[in-house]
């Protein structure tokens, strides 16, 4: 039997295909709608977290402020967001989805619902679960600070 650091390697590299994978399939199905993956998790962030800098983003996404700069620029050439003056940091702009960005996203939750609703049907409850479970101890594990050798 492997062990336990090798089974998880190959988990790892499971977890960068499917990632990989859902990324085209979101590509493909957002594709008529002018959104791709990377603007369609920001607008995520958006409506699930209000109101925010593109700094903050950055970091509850665990990416660079760069690539959020990128796509949030992107997101307002598209007329999907709006910024205004930040009154606790003049450095930076609080950024938030407008109704238009609201509608389109809307689409998108739709869309996906269906999707979600067909890849369900070759997971049992429990494995959706564990699944669910397990990749929540991995993140935490990955955020929390490596020890000290």
């Amino acid at each position: 039997m492997a062990s336990k650091s090798k089974q998880l390697e190959s988990v790892i590299r499971d977890l960068r295909l499917c990632f990989n994978l859902l990324r085209t399939l979101g590509d493909d199905l957002h594709r008529d709608l002018g959104v791709n993956t990377s603007m369609r998790s920001v607008m995520e962030s958006l409506v699930r977290g209000g109101e925010q800098t593109v700094p903050g983003i950055a970091r509850s996404r665990g990416v660079s402020r760069q690539h959020i700069q990128v796509i949030a620029n992107r997101l307002s050439r598209a007329k999907l967001i709006e910024s205004r003056d930040n009154p606790a940091d003049r450095r930076t702009f609080l950024v938030s989805l407008n109704r238009r960005g609201q509608r389109l996203f809307g689409e998108i939750q739709k869309r996906e619902a269906r999707e979600f609703e067909r890849l369900s049907r070759v997971l049992s409850g429990h494995e959706v679960q564990a699944t669910a479970t397990t990749l929540q101890k991995l993140s935490a594990a990955l955020k929390s600070p490596k020890p000290t050798e």
